[in-house]
């Protein structure tokens, strides 16, 4: 997992499929990146092909958490299956979720 600037928005290049252990790697950079006053923040999923519930609700919590001060967690890159999980568990309505991180970064 890598975090990189795009603009003025933070990129988190995840290169690995989110299990337990990945899942709290991605929650503790996400909330370092807020703890350091980024309001944008861009999760980038496309190598990604597994993920789970942990993962999902720690974008989930954090994109809310951003747009109560107002930020936004933004996600793009995801396989089909990953859209299918998203969808069944209902993150597809709370996560804005893009093709690409040229459309993400546009959204902010």
């Amino acid at each position: 997992m890598t975090v990189r600037d795009n603009a003025d928005a933070k990129i988190i290049d995840v290169n690995e499929d989110l299990g337990s252990y990945a899942a709290a790697d991605l929650r503790k950079t996400i909330d370092e990146l807020i703890n350091g006053a980024s309001q944008k923040i861009i999760v980038n999923l496309s190598e990604v092909q597994h993920i789970n519930s942990t993962a999902i609700g720690a974008m989930v919590g954090s994109a809310k958490r951003l747009r109560a001060s107002g930020g936004d967690l933004k996600v793009y890159g995801l396989a089909e299956n990953l859209k299918r999980t998203f969808d069944l568990v209902g993150a597809s309505s709370v996560l804005e979720i893009y093709d690409s991180e040229s459309s993400a970064l546009a959204a902010f």
